[in-house]
């Protein structure tokens, strides 16, 4: 929406040219420039989703009480599913509901015999045979068939329940170390061993994820993630592959380096290519309220810091952002100016999102809106405030009781080039620019999917 700025001195006169006594004769003195903005939105996503991978298992189950064991660790507000292939089947498999199993209930992990999670699907990619009743002559069930992905497609090519009782196939059981921060999963082969087809268990896939439909979706095609490999043919290393994909720089490209809430945030705009509320390689100097944004997940300070300036806009808002859902502003700028924003990586001491210090171009040289914009050079940063603890467990963190905790030995605004994930085992990702943007080319934490669009 684009509105008609008129300075107080114009809206006096009535947007009427005048003549003042103190005017040289035939001389006209114009009114101010009418400056015409236009509002934009912007949307921080919090896209933090596949946090952990893992295949299970190294063989089919084929004899009744035989099991796979995999480990994981996973945080609150986390997701388990998993699958295995129903091996001599054209394309069934054993998996969770598409949602995933809810690993925390508020303090308390998720144990016990989870089967009735577990259900029989048809992955609608191959036409079935009659494998339960006349496997013998079956011709493209594994391991009968010739060759991988060798069989008819399916009429039916959307992912369903087949209704059958998994306990007829297998179990799976979830413990819990509280020690190690470990899970672990059990799954055990039923006893089918009087009937025509036993229903092997053939090693899966596991991830932890926090937004729904990780591995497929009930009622919709199979995705193009790998996962018709492992339906078909029992072998999970394509999907694997997929989910740990990574990018140019050697970061991952699609999972997540840890979970997070994002805090309010702030976003603004600014004249010229340095943002006015931090410089990279530098210390905070004055009191602009990065540090309680950074810190603590205000961004008060900072709004108002950025709206007393000359040529500079900024909005906030109240609600922070869990995994799936995103923090949204609406802001006016005018030509030649240029968008940003920051909001804190709550898992951390002192560590906040933000574009590179130069922002978001909006504008091309003459003025009008651009039809697209880069928004991928979204990064992680280090305050330089604070001491840093491990991601999700340090006491000097919001979530964890907000401690006082000592001052940063390197007290330079930064990026994070590096983040450990203790939270899910994953080790050390390394990301030399610190990139925060899902699914950059590059690699990165995969944290934020943020998106500029003109509102009208």
């Amino acid at each position: 929406m684009k509105k008609t700025i008129l300075s107080a001195a114009l809206l006096a006169i009535l947007g009427l040219t005048s003549c003042t006594p103190d005017s040289e004769e035939g001389v006209i003195e114009m009114g101010p420039e009418i400056v015409e903005k236009t509002t934009f939105r912007v949307t921080i996503k919090n896209a933090m989703n596949y946090l952990n991978v893992k295949k299970i298992g190294e063989g089919p189950l084929t004899t009744t009480g035989s099991t796979f064991e995999v480990n994981f660790k996973a945080t609150k507000g986390t997701y388990l599913s998993f699958a295995n292939m129903f091996a001599q089947s054209n394309d069934w498999f054993f998996g969770t509901q598409t949602q995933g199993i809810k690993l925390w209930d508020g303090d308390t992990p998720k144990t016990g015999d989870i089967s009735s999670y577990v259900k029989v699907f048809d992955a609608g990619s191959e036409e079935d045979e009659a494998f339960l009743t006349d496997f013998p002559n079956t011709i493209y069930t594994a391991p009968r068939q010739a060759a991988p992905n060798s069989g008819p497609a399916d009429d039916n090519n959307l992912v369903r329940d087949t209704g059958r009782n998994i306990l007829n196939y297998m179990s799976a059981y979830l413990s819990y170390d509280a020690s190690n921060k470990y899970f672990t999963l059990k799954i055990t082969k039923a006893n089918r061993e009087a009937l025509h087809n036993p229903g092997f268990v053939t090693p899966g896939i596991l991830v932890v994820h926090t937004q729904d439909n990780a591995l497929y979706e009930v009622g919709a095609p199979l995705k193009a993630n790998g996962f018709e490999s492992l339906a078909e043919d029992g072998s999970p290393a394509a999907i694997y592959n997929w989910f740990t994909e990574k990018g140019s720089t050697g970061a991952p490209l699609r999972l997540s380096s840890s979970w997070s809430v994002l805090s309010p945030g702030v976003a603004y705009v600014h004249n010229g290519e340095q943002s006015p509320l931090f410089t990279n390689g530098s210390a905070i100097t004055t009191a602009n309220g990065l540090e309680e944004l950074a810190e603590d997940g205000d961004p008060s300070i900072t709004y108002d810091y950025l709206n007393a300036m000359e040529n500079v806009t900024a909005v906030r808002n109240s609600t922070p952002a869990a995994p799936g859902e995103a923090l949204t502003f609406e802001i006016e700028a005018a030509p030649g100016q240029r968008l940003n924003f920051a909001t804190m990586f709550i898992s951390s001491n002192d560590w906040f999102i933000s574009n590179n210090q130069a922002g978001i171009e909006l504008f091309n040289e003459d003025g009008s809106v651009k039809s697209e914009f880069n928004i991928n050079k979204n990064y992680l940063y280090d305050s330089g405030t604070e001491e840093d603890q491990s991601v999700g467990f340090g006491n000097g963190q919001p979530m964890n009781g907000n401690a006082s905790v000592s001052d940063d030995a390197d007290n330079t605004v930064r990026r994070v080039k590096q983040l450990n994930d203790v939270q899910f085992g994953k080790g050390v990702i390394n990301s030399a620019a610190g990139v925060t943007q899902f699914l950059d080319d590059r690699g990165g934490y995969n944290l934020v999917d943020v998106s500029v669009e003109v509102v009208n």
